[in-house]
């Protein structure tokens, strides 16, 4: 009779693709962290994006400090920024439906601003860039800016500028 092995722990991990970004997590802390993508997008052909990452229906984000190596769980309505400063075609979503793009300057709760692009896709009508602020799921914007992708918690924005 042959003798049936337990699974080692290499052969039940989930693939994932590491991507390097900083958290600004609310009451002023700053992480850099390595954060873990599904190579297979649920929604597209090819692997999840950042976007799809940070929207996902869960409370808490697994995510490795670059600094110590610990892994840690952070909780998603707490992260008020994502900055992922890699190349923005590789993190932004796959959408081939892009509709509108918008130089926008997102005011933070803290007062801090946010300048640069915003690429949106909405049905035609609710085609304003409020419909889109009022209407989109997200709960984390993307807004191409000069060295990457900044997600900002939109429970954190207090002002958006056209």
């Amino acid at each position: 009779m042959n003798k049936i092995e337990p699974p080692n722990e290499e052969s039940v991990r989930v693939p994932t693709r590491p991507v390097d970004v900083e958290l600004d997590i609310d009451g002023g802390r700053k992480e850099s962290v390595t954060i873990y993508l599904d190579t297979v997008s649920e929604t597209h052909a090819g692997p999840e994006t950042v976007a799809e990452a940070l929207n996902r229906e869960r409370a808490f984000l697994p995510v490795r400090s670059r600094e110590t190596q610990e892994t840690f769980l952070v909780r998603r309505s707490a992260i008020r920024r994502v900055a992922d400063n890699h190349d923005p075609s590789k993190t932004l979503s796959h959408d081939e439906n892009v509709g509108f793009v918008d130089l926008v300057r997102l005011e933070l709760d803290s007062g801090e601003s946010i300048e640069g692009t915003l690429a949106t896709v909405l049905p035609p009508d609710r085609s304003r860039l409020s419909d889109f602020f009022n209407f989109t799921d997200a709960q984390f914007i993307a807004v191409e800016v000069i060295d990457g992708v900044n997600y900002v918690n939109r429970d954190y924005i207090s002002v958006v500028w056209l």
